[in-house]
């Protein structure tokens, strides 16, 4: 298995000042961790820094950590010209970063369609954009991705349905185990119904509840979901990481989001990951 790390784990540390891309790389080289995916978010920075660009990944190929995955957002709901056009400059970044796959949303992470009809509608529309995308991506030879994230383009039936309507050959998944709950599929579909079209794959783990206090995720079945470091919350991992063994160039990064202190719960995470792993 190709264990990395998403600079996701690191964004409190990050925002706070506390580290830099360049010090997550230094960690990430010192750590049983191979890889990093960088995620940019809904932040333009690295968009309007190509010297940092530049320089991240000159460091990265100095300390030997690849960076394999390049996370945006984005919002495809009316394929506008101007967002498309965002997302293919952000692409150059992927490239120029050296990253091979490139991972955007569809739509902002809360929003959920009102009826069937505006799913249809909308859902038009996104393959007309992520087309777009991916075109620009087969230029860079990158593959263009969307991740099951959030509570619309969610599901391994909508992500496999999207895959299918797109038809590019560079147009993927960026599997995340876990975020299925949040509308309400058991990692174990998600994973089976999404593992073939993966071009990456994203380890999380949650505790899950019928009921909850604040700072919870409600999901749309009822739950509640709350990250927690990776073999510490209910998912299956040993399951799941089983199925992903099957698939071993599949680049896997740990996607640490819980209340746990950083660097150690990604640090802990790793290890638990791998001893599961090893175990599947």
């Amino acid at each position: 298995m190709k264990l990395g790390v998403s600079s996701y784990c690191f964004r409190s540390l990050m925002t706070s000042g506390e580290m830099d891309l360049i010090g997550v790389l230094d960690w990430v080289a010192a750590s049983p961790a191979g890889h990093i995916e960088v995620a940019a978010m809904d932040g333009e920075y690295y968009l309007e820094n190509p010297d940092v660009v530049n320089d991240t990944a000159k460091h990265a190929e100095e300390v030997g950590v690849p960076i394999v995955n390049y996370l945006v957002s984005g919002d495809l709901r009316t394929a506008d010209d101007k967002e498309i056009d965002r997302l293919r400059r952000q692409l150059d970044v992927a490239h120029r970063f050296g990253a091979r796959i490139f991972r955007h949303d569809v739509a902002p992470w809360s929003w959920r369609e009102q009826d069937p009809g505006e799913f249809e509608t909308t859902f038009a529309k996104v393959v007309e954009g992520c087309r777009a995308v991916a075109d620009h991506a087969a230029e860079l030879g990158i593959t263009s991705t969307i991740e099951n994230h959030g509570f619309f383009m969610n599901g391994s039936d909508r992500l496999a349905r999207l895959v299918h309507a797109v038809d590019r050959p560079n147009f993927r998944v960026t599997l995340d185990l876990g975020n299925g709950l949040c509308v309400g599929e058991v990692p174990g579909k998600t994973a089976a119904g999404l593992i073939d079209l993966a071009a990456s794959i994203g380890v999380k783990d949650f505790h899950i509840r019928r009921s909850a206090g604040d700072g919870w995720l409600k999901t749309l079945a009822g739950d509640y979901l709350l990250g927690t470091i990776s073999g510490h919350g209910d998912v299956d991992l040993a399951g799941l990481l089983a199925l992903v063994n099957t698939k071993p160039d599949v680049p896997v990064s740990l996607e640490f989001e819980g209340l746990e202190r950083t660097p150690d719960a990604i640090e802990r995470s790793l290890d638990n990951i791998l001893r599961l792993a090893g175990a599947a």
